[in-house]
């Protein structure tokens, strides 16, 4: 499924509101069109359901934004995914990079340097 930016936008503004949004509010905010807002939310229909003439997220549609992390956290460094934190190395700790995980473009271009 293509995600779009527009898309991204509205879902996480959905996430965002305690009990829904009207389709008018994404005008006021963005200047999206009604056929717009309902061709996201028609995308995402499985996410998004209509209550009292509002868009609310659904469970499932919670639970698609913080898969897909489109919402952050306020600390920047929270986000990192749990297969990219390493080792936590303490500030001004020698620390020398595993050489076999560096790309040859990068060894080359040393190499290439120091000629």
């Amino acid at each position: 499924m293509n995600i779009t930016r527009i898309d991204i936008k509205i879902l996480v503004d959905l996430y965002k509101s305690v009990d829904g949004l009207i389709p008018y509010m994404f005008y006021q905010r963005y200047k999206y069109s009604p056929a717009t807002v309902f061709k996201t939310i028609t995308k995402f229909k499985d996410y998004v359901e209509n209550v009292n003439d509002k868009f609310v997220l659904t469970k499932s549609g919670k639970e698609f934004i913080e898969k897909n992390r489109f919402v952050f956290d306020k600390d920047k460094f929270e986000r990192i995914p749990e297969e990219f934190k390493g080792n936590r190395i303490e500030i001004n700790e020698p620390y020398l990079p595993d050489i076999t995980k560096l790309s040859k473009e990068i060894l080359i271009l040393q190499n290439k340097g120091d000629g």
